[in-house]
């Protein structure tokens, strides 16, 4: 297992491609993954054609194209994937809903399946990617569990997270039930609303990296998302703290 160390492109909304990419590779990373609402948008073939050049051209990877596809709202998936293999990138995150399962009426909780196995069987060669967030299936990692049965579809996985609402047995209890599912992570230290330095966390995430790392993948991306204090310049620390882990945890 060999994880890759990156960034999601949104934790600086505010940036250009150029500017993504120029922080990305001082600060040491090897990958990013681009958000479809503002460096990459969906259908838009220009800036995927121009971002894949630029970042191909600095040498780093796009393990996962970060997409706001929402199962079961009717949304039509096509340009997402024609933006995601413009940029050659076959791994595509995806939301499971817009509530929990708990709240869902059996009726919505269908299409939501019904959508997902439908996106899985029409594009076979994609590897679509639950966010792990509230207010979706993934609120609840039994539900998650239960969502893949259903689909039962080998190219969806999931893009694993801590619950920042949660306790930490919880997360461990998490992480080790939907390991076989889980392509890539997104890296943070939060509690509840509160965004800490990424190294508040170092005991925690030695125990999630030590699990992931039971993975049968060959390597896993994980991926920074937001710093503490939403500035670029925190960035190199926060990267360094993350390359520190991934050190330890070979």
């Amino acid at each position: 297992m060999r994880f890759i160390p990156g960034l999601v492109s949104i934790s600086f909304r505010a940036l250009s491609v150029g500017d993504i990419i120029g922080i990305t590779t001082c600060a040491g990373l090897e990958a990013v993954e681009w958000g479809s609402d503002v460096h990459v948008p969906a259908g838009d073939i220009a800036a995927a054609e121009a971002a894949k050049k630029k970042t191909g051209a600095a040498g780093l990877s796009m393990p996962e194209y970060g997409s706001y596809y929402v199962l079961g709202s009717g949304e039509d998936i096509e340009k997402t994937v024609t933006s995601a293999r413009i940029l050659g990138i076959t791994n595509v995150r995806i939301w499971a809903g817009n509530m929990s399962a708990s709240e869902m009426s059996p009726e919505v909780y269908a299409k939501v399946v019904d959508d997902a196995k439908s996106i899985c069987g029409r594009y076979p060669d994609i590897r679509f990617c639950l966010e792990c967030h509230n207010r979706t299936v993934t609120q609840e990692y039994t539900d998650e569990l239960k969502f893949f049965c259903d689909v039962g579809r080998k190219n969806l996985m999931t893009l694993w997270q801590p619950n920042q609402l949660r306790t930490h047995l919880w997360n461990i209890e998490s992480v080790r039930a939907l390991l076989p599912y889980i392509y890539g992570v997104h890296v943070f230290s939060w509690e509840g609303k509160n965004m800490l330095p990424l190294d508040a966390h170092t005991d925690r995430w030695a125990e999630y990296l030590s699990i992931l790392r039971g993975s049968e993948r060959e390597t896993m991306p994980l991926m920074l998302e937001f710093m503490h204090d939403n500035r670029p310049e925190s960035l190199p620390e926060t990267a360094q703290t993350l390359k520190k882990w991934i050190k330890a945890a070979e």
